[in-house]
């Protein structure tokens, strides 16, 4: 069961994340953050001492769902489609959460309004990307002779781009709904399809028919 402490430091981000959204983080203040969060100046200061704290939680925690995706070991003993199928499925299941969406919405939108703000999210962003990324999993799969790609990285923002323009850009941008489970299957389906035709070595293909 969770403790005191930790439900008043969720709904102090959640609050925070309303406010941010809606104001701005120069124009929010530690006094509307605290009211609708439901707890006093004080709890919310000992939590949280500046809104920049608070912001680089909120920050932390978004880039905390991204994380998700450094953990991709290319297997050349698996085939390549269904590798790419789970890959596609673990960044849709990211893209799908209603959390992952507010923050990326509101932190998005404060990159918009402030430069300082978009170029330290550039910088922590360019950091996470020390992992085992989908990146290095298309160069292993170059080099076990199973792709054929001559630029891992757009081919890698091509895959991904594809996902997001069904399950992520529209509800980010037009406020629509969750993408349901069949969009979200024809967008992986999809994904991979393109993929596969653009770059898996004619030999290796297998043709399939979009319906």
């Amino acid at each position: 069961m969770a403790k005191v402490a930790e439900i008043k430091q969720e709904n102090i981000i959640r609050s925070a994340i309303n406010i941010f959204a809606e104001k701005g983080l120069e124009q929010a203040s530690m006094e509307a953050i605290a009211k609708q969060a439901e707890v006093s100046k004080r709890t919310l200061y000992k939590y949280y001492p500046t809104k920049d704290s608070l912001f680089s939680v909120i920050v932390d925690r978004l880039l905390d769902g991204c994380k998700v995706m450094k953990t991709l070991t290319f297997d050349p003993n698996l085939e390549i489609r269904s590798q790419l199928v789970a890959i596609a499925q673990k960044e849709v299941t990211l893209l799908c959460q209603t959390e992952f969406l507010s923050l990326s919405r509101m932190v998005m939108t404060e990159c918009i309004r402030s430069n300082v703000i978009a170029n330290i999210m550039l910088e922590r962003l360019q950091n996470l990307e020390g992992g085992y990324s989908f990146e290095q999993w298309i160069e292993n799969a170059n080099a076990a002779d199973k792709l054929t790609v001559p630029h891992p990285q757009i081919a890698a923002e091509q895959f991904f781009a594809s996902l997001k323009a069904v399950v992520f850009w529209p509800q980010i941008l037009m406020h629509q709904p969750i993408a349901s489970e069949q969009q979200q299957q024809l967008a992986i389906t999809c994904a991979v399809d393109q993929f596969l035709a653009a770059y898996m070595p004619k030999k290796n293909s297998k043709r399939r028919l979009l319906i």
